[in-house]
């Protein structure tokens, strides 16, 4: 399994996809019951495969990503060949907090050296879509590319 397995809920929600996902390895209804009774590994093994084409489908789809605490910010931008990075680096001496709802009135009355713009770039190493699911499990948020662009603009 490359990912994880979908939640209960996640199936019900996904119910109709899972049936045609049956259908085509040619599973019927009836067939699946009884499987789920008396072939419970066969049964567990095609729900882990149709999670990871799940899984593959929308992680294909997420092109930024947003990693955010008091003294950072980090934007990945997923592109055909590489991931980039973008973010901030507070200081330490620094009163801003970017995870704070004030955090443009602060930034206005900090100094402007008490921040950092980094950047960075790299080849995958892995599949992209490993890579967006393990920054995804590491408390990354999807987000669009509004603020990847504004910093790239600034740095």
């Amino acid at each position: 399994m490359k990912y994880k397995r979908l939640t209960p809920e996640e199936l019900k929600a996904l119910e109709a996809d899972f049936i045609n996902f049956l259908a085509s390895a040619q599973i019927t209804g009836p067939d699946w019951e009884k499987m789920k009774q008396n072939e419970n590994d066969k049964a567990n093994e095609l729900i882990d495969v149709f999670s990871d084409v799940v899984y593959d489908k929308v992680l294909s789809k997420i092109n930024y990503l947003e990693y955010r605490d008091a003294k950072s910010l980090n934007l990945f931008h997923f592109a055909a060949e590489n991931v980039q990075l973008i973010g901030l680096r507070v200081k330490d001496n620094s009163h801003l907090d970017l995870t704070s709802d004030a955090v443009m009135k602060q930034w206005n009355e900090a100094d402007n050296a008490s921040v950092n713009i980094i950047r960075s770039e790299r080849k995958y190493e892995k599949e992209k879509q490993l890579e967006v699911f393990e920054l995804l499990q590491t408390g990354c948020l999807i987000t669009d590319d509004k603020l990847f662009r504004l910093l790239s603009s600034m740095a």
